[in-house]
């Protein structure tokens, strides 16, 4: 009874180790893949145009300064509402600051006034985006206030960004059914998709007013912006495997 005991015991071993083997050979079966990039752009007409003006003012006490660069504000804001029709809507407050300002006086710092800051952003769209030029000109003259540059966009991309994830998994799926033919094979199933997706939209800047003052009239030649269009990017890493 024993040696059958540890027959039985050394055929089991054999049966389990066998069974463990043709397991990990089924696992480790080598499948062949390939690995491509590829990138796809979209050109896209913005229907958009953003920038912001500043308005500073440094005065003796924190309450004036404050009061200084809401005047200006304010002024500047109804200035754009009554002669071009904007709305609330058009505008957003940045944010307004007030901090001391100091200068240096025979190397002492010396307490000179409070600097109160605040920033607006203005959208324009839809009828409203034929106005960027005007609207621009018009804040350049006016005293305190600084302009940013302006950034077009499209503020709904998207079917823009499906089209171009489509193109580049297109291109993605060429790309390795060429590599799968030179090699004599096909292009099986998706492994992975790594997504690396990038926006880039085009920017005029203007970092200063371009006006040109006459002599006479103080006449001034109104700003043009050239309009560009918007580049949408896209790219993506997809791993296939390969078949006969």
């Amino acid at each position: 009874m024993r040696k059958t005991f540890i027959v039985l015991s050394v055929l089991s071993v054999l049966l389990l180790a066998l069974t463990g083997c043709q397991s990990m050979t089924g696992e480790n079966k080598i499948v062949p893949t390939v690995s491509v990039s590829a990138s796809a752009t979209v050109s896209v007409v913005p229907d958009s145009a953003s920038f912001s003006f500043t308005a500073e003012s440094m005065e003796a006490t924190t309450e004036e300064a404050r009061n200084a660069s809401s005047l200006m504000t304010a002024k500047a804001v109804d200035i754009l509402k009554d002669e071009f029709g904007l709305s609330e809507d058009n505008f957003t407050t940045d944010f307004m600051q007030i901090s001391p300002y100091y200068e240096w006086v025979d190397g002492a710092r010396v307490l000179v006034g409070q600097k109160a800051t605040q920033k607006i952003s203005i959208v324009l769209s839809g009828d409203n985006l034929s106005k960027v030029g005007k609207v621009y000109d018009r804040l350049s003259i006016l005293d305190g206030i600084s302009i940013s540059s302006v950034t077009y966009s499209k503020l709904d991309t998207t079917e823009e960004i499906r089209s171009v994830r489509e193109k580049a998994s297109a291109e993605a799926l060429a790309k390795a059914e060429a590599y799968a033919r030179g090699l004599g094979k096909r292009v099986g199933d998706v492994i992975s998709i790594s997504d690396g997706s990038g926006v880039t939209y085009t920017q005029v800047t203007y970092n200063s007013p371009k006006l040109m003052m006459a002599e006479a009239s103080m006449d001034y030649v109104s700003t043009t912006i050239y309009q560009e269009d918007i580049t949408l990017s896209d790219s993506v890493t997809v791993v296939f495997t390969l078949v006969d």
